[in-house]
């Protein structure tokens, strides 16, 4: 076999590739005998057609087998003979037997591109003084306080941080959102950041019989996506008007969180909790970093079916939410997203690679003992149910990109806030 080798694109290349006329020749001929034997002629008992007869009826066919045959046994090996690592399935053209029966194709193919050692000598962090607060803290704990609120009926104006009970009856609704005119006993409370302006604004001073009739429009980004965008008129009646009794921060509201005995000991749970949060939300921000950072350094060439294969899955997931939305424009929107997730997948595997970074059997086995713990399994059942569902080795990658950034972020400078922002 001879493979010759043309780079068309950066990561484009044409293999021409010719299969001798010998052994083109054995697999026709091995074809027409298989055929000899097996084709029923008219006029020819089963198998006793003479070979001109056979040759002449399947000829096409025949070459047209031989051919599909050969490439699939020919192209794998010029592809692992010549090291290429292709990012894509061949496009096949130029199927060609010659006059001697040597048979040759072109397949053109995207490969993957070539990543030299990566320097991460110059990255960057933000260094924030992470402290916790008195006032932090008495935020989180009156956030307690309303978690365990207990409520009773008042007869008097609605207030800013009641909860109320409504009839709602349907005014105007141009995009028909409601399916009902009329919706009985709807439980509002107004102190709750999801609950509408609009509610929020104009139910304040209304007591119980009052009627008012109230506009909503509902944000483009309202978690219940059929009202996303919707504007509708509501007749509000009040029927019922409820405060919020908020329980002492003492002893016996820390046993009823089942997290302390004290108020002093939950006090302290709740810095932890903060302390904890913080550093989880600076991690983030130092991932963010980090990753922004390598792949502005190291802008790799991405092979274009990788990236519309990653298009493609975004435009079906949508779909099925939107089933009317523009894929175009889904696309452009998302490419530089497809572009920098697949630089750097393939980035932090080359730093793993570069600094012997692995993930072991026993970070796996760490990993799903904690699995098997916030589920109520034990190890070989947890580890069993990650088999059949085939996650054991995408939790393994996930893993393994932790264990990069780890990585890149202890290599990185620290940077004080307001240095970075005077850069």
């Amino acid at each position: 076999m001879k493979v010759e080798i043309k780079e068309i694109e950066e990561l484009v290349r044409e293999l021409s590739i010719k299969i001798p006329a010998e052994v083109a020749n054995k697999e026709m001929e091995k074809m027409f005998s298989e055929l000899c034997r097996n084709a029923a002629i008219k006029g020819f008992r089963k198998g006793k057609a003479p070979m001109n007869i056979i040759k002449s009826k399947y000829g096409d066919e025949v070459k047209a087998d031989v051919a599909d045959q050969l490439i699939r046994s020919s192209y794998p090996k010029a592809i692992e003979e010549n090291l290429l690592k292709v990012a894509s399935q061949p496009t096949v053209t130029n199927l060609n037997f010659d006059d001697e029966g040597a048979f040759q194709y072109t397949a053109k193919v995207e490969v993957m591109p070539g990543i030299d050692a990566i320097d991460f000598s110059n990255l960057e962090v933000t260094a924030i003084d992470m402290q916790v607060k008195d006032e932090d803290v008495d935020a989180l704990a009156q956030t307690v306080r309303t978690m365990f609120a207990e409520f009773r009926h008042v007869d008097r104006e609605i207030r800013s941080d009641d909860v109320m009970v409504a009839d709602l009856k349907k005014v105007y609704d141009p995009g028909l959102v409601l399916k009902s005119d009329l919706i009985n006993d709807v439980e509002i409370d107004l102190a709750k950041k999801s609950t509408v302006k609009e509610f929020k604004e104009q139910l304040p001073g209304m007591k119980v019989g009052d009627e008012k009739e109230i506009e909503v429009m509902y944000g483009d980004d309202y978690p219940d996506s059929a009202f996303a965008g919707a504007c509708i008129r509501y007749n509000c009646k009040v029927k019922e008007v409820k405060e919020r009794i908020l329980p002492e921060f003492d002893d016996s509201l820390a046993k009823r969180t089942g997290k302390a005995e004290t108020a002093l000991e939950l006090r302290l749970k709740l810095r932890e909790d903060i302390e904890r949060q913080q550093a989880s939300d600076l991690r983030r921000v130092h991932k963010s970093q980090i990753i922004r950072q390598v792949c502005e350094q190291n802008r790799i060439p991405i092979p274009e079916s990788m990236v519309s294969d990653y298009l493609n899955a975004i435009v079906e997931e949508e779909k099925s939410n939107d089933p009317a939305l523009d894929e175009e424009e889904v696309r452009k929107s998302s490419r530089e997203v497809a572009v920098n997730t697949l630089r750097w997948n393939m980035l932090y595997h080359h730093i793993a690679e570069q600094e012997k970074i692995e993930v072991s059997s026993s970070d796996t086995d760490q990993m799903i003992e904690g699995l098997a713990g916030n589920y109520n399994m034990t190890f070989e059942q947890a580890k069993q149910a990650l088999e059949r569902s085939g996650k054991i080795a995408s939790i393994r990658d996930t893993m393994l990109e932790e264990k990069v950034l780890d990585f890149l972020i202890g290599k990185a400078k620290a940077v004080p806030l307001d240095k970075k922002k005077k850069t």
